[in-house]
C-alpha cells in the first residue's frame, strides 16, 4: 500500500494495557483521524518497535476505523509522547532516539523542574512568577527551612509528574500538640496524612522517603477556592502552521476538598476559568486573565531560547487569595483532558489538531524536505510504502 501524503508523522509513546496497548490512545486516535486533513499520515509506535540499526518502525495505524499493526520506515517527523514510569521505559525510549537520528524532532523537551527553573529566574519578568525555590540538601536545612515558614513547605520531585510523590509538611502548634504534620502521595498517587510527635522524627522519615530521588522545596502556598477546593489555572500554548506561538486554551483544575494537589490524575476535576475566576476574585478575574496570557506568551520564548526548538508547553499556574500568580510548573509534554471536561470544544480541537499543523509546516520549512507530487510520501529523499503486519 503506498501511502497518499506530503509527510509521515510518527508518534513515540509508553506500551499501556488496551488495544492496541499504547498510551493516550484517544489522543493517538485524534491524531490519526485529523492527519489527512493536513496531507500528513500517522503511525503510533513503543520504543521496543525500532528496529536495532534505526531501519523501521513497528506500530499501529488508524485505517478504515480501527487500529492496524504495520510497518514502515523512519518517519519524518517524531512526536515524542513517551512518559517515563521506570528507568527501563526511559532508556527503551533514549535507544529508540539514539538510532532514529535523521527523524526531524517534533519538539525539544525540557529540563527538570530545577532547570527550569534556573532559566526562568533569569528573566526579571519572569522571576516574578516564580515562588522560592532551594534544592533538597538533607535534614538540616529541611528543618532550618520549617522553622521559618508559617505554613509549612511542600517538597516534590525535580522530575515526573502527575502529584506524584509530594508532601506537604508543617510545624504544629502548641494547641495542636506540637510536631509535625506531614500530607501527600505515594507514587502510585494515592494520599498519605502522618502527625509525627518531634521535628526529627518527621525529618528522618520524610529523608527517607525522598531516598535517592532529587527533590526541590518551596513555601507551601495557598492556593485554595472559596469552596476549600486546591485549583491551579492550565494554560495549553502550542505552535501554529505558520510556527508561531498561540494561546490554545485555558482552564481550571479543581482538587478534591483538602486534597494536596489539583492535578486530574489525583481525582480532580477542571471548569473553565473566566468565570471561576470572576466567582473568586469579582472584577479582579478579568484582569487576572489578561495577566495569565500575558505570562504565558512570555515564557515559552525563554524556554526555547535555552532548550532549543518547543512545539507546546502545558503552564501550570497558582493563584493566592490576594491575587498573586506563580508559576508551578512548566511542561514540554502536556496533557490536553481539560478542555473536554470544560466543554470547550473549539480549545479541545486545536489541542488535537495543533501538533499536525506544526508538523506540516515543519515539512514545509525545513531543508531537507521538499513537497513530493501528490501520492507519494517522502522519508529522507525516497519514497516508501507503509506495510501492512500480520502482528506488531
Amino acid at each position: 500500500m503506498t501511502t497518499t501524503a506530503m509527510g509521515f508523522l510518527g508518534i513515540m509513546t509508553g506500551r499501556r494495557h488496551g488495544i492496541p496497548p499504547i498510551a493516550e490512545p484517544e489522543f493517538c486516535s485524534q491524531l490519526c483521524r485529523a492527519a489527512p486533513l493536513y496531507d500528513l499520515k500517522v503511525l503510533v509506535f513503543h520504543p521496543e518497535g525500532v528496529a536495532a540499526d534505526g531501519s523501521y518502525v513497528k506500530g499501529y495505524q488508524w485505517q478504515n476505523g480501527q487500529w492496524e499493526p504495520i510497518q514502515a520506515p523512519p518517519p519524518d517527523i517524531l512526536y515524542n509522547r513517551c512518559f517515563y514510569r521506570t528507568p527501563e521505559e526511559k532508556r527503551a525510549a533514549a535507544s529508540a532516539l539514539s538510532v532514529l537520528t535523521r527523524c526531524l524532532p517534533w519538539s525539544r523537551g525540557l529540563p527538570d523542574k530545577w532547570g527550569v527553573y534556573e532559566i526562568l529566574r533569569r528573566s526579571r519578568t519572569a522571576a516574578g512568577l516564580l515562588p522560592e525555590t532551594v534544592l533538597y540538601s538533607g535534614r538540616e536545612a529541611l528543618g532550618n527551612m520549617l522553622a521559618g515558614r508559617e505554613f509549612g513547605v511542600f517538597l516534590k520531585p525535580r522530575t515526573g509528574s502527575h502529584g506524584k510523590r509530594t508532601l506537604h509538611a508543617v510545624l504544629l502548634g502548641q494547641r495542636e500538640g506540637g510536631g509535625v504534620k506531614v500530607r501527600g502521595r505515594d507514587r502510585k498517587n494515592e494520599p498519605f496524612h502522618y502527625v509525627f510527635g518531634t521535628l526529627d522524627e518527621s525529618l528522618d522519615w520524610i529523608d527517607r522517603f525522598i531516598g535517592q530521588h532529587r527533590y526541590i522545596i518551596q513555601p507551601y502556598l495557598h492556593l485554595t477556592g472559596s469552596g476549600g477546593q486546591p485549583f491551579d489555572v492550565r494554560v495549553l500554548m502550542q505552535k501554529n502552521g505558520t510556527g508561531a506561538w498561540t494561546l490554545t486554551g485555558m482552564a481550571v483544575r479543581l482538587g478534591n476538598r483538602g486534597s494536596l494537589t489539583s492535578n486530574l490524575h489525583g481525582g480532580g476535576t477542571a471548569v473553565p476559568a473566566l468565570p471561576f475566576l470572576l466567582h473568586e476574585y469579582g472584577g479582579a478575574g478579568q484582569v487576572l486573565l489578561e495577566e495569565l496570557t500575558s505570562a504565558s506568551a512570555l515564557l515559552p520564548p525563554l524556554l526555547e531560547e535555552s532548550c532549543g526548538r518547543l512545539g507546546e508547553l502545558g503552564l501550570d499556574y497558582g493563584i493566592d487569595a490576594g491575587g498573586r500568580i506563580y508559576l508551578l510548573e512548566a511542561n514540554s509534554k502536556p496533557g490536553r483532558t481539560v478542555f473536554r471536561l470544560t466543554g470547550d470544544r473549539r480549545a479541545a480541537t486545536l489541542a488535537a489538531e495543533n501538533p499536525l499543523r506544526y508538523a506540516r509546516h515543519l515539512l514545509l520549512t525545513s531543508s531537507s524536505h521538499h513537497k513530493l507530487p501528490r501520492g507519494q510520501l517522502r522519508s529522507h529523499g525516497r519514497t516508501i510504502s507503509m506495510v501492512p503486519k500480520e502482528d506488531s
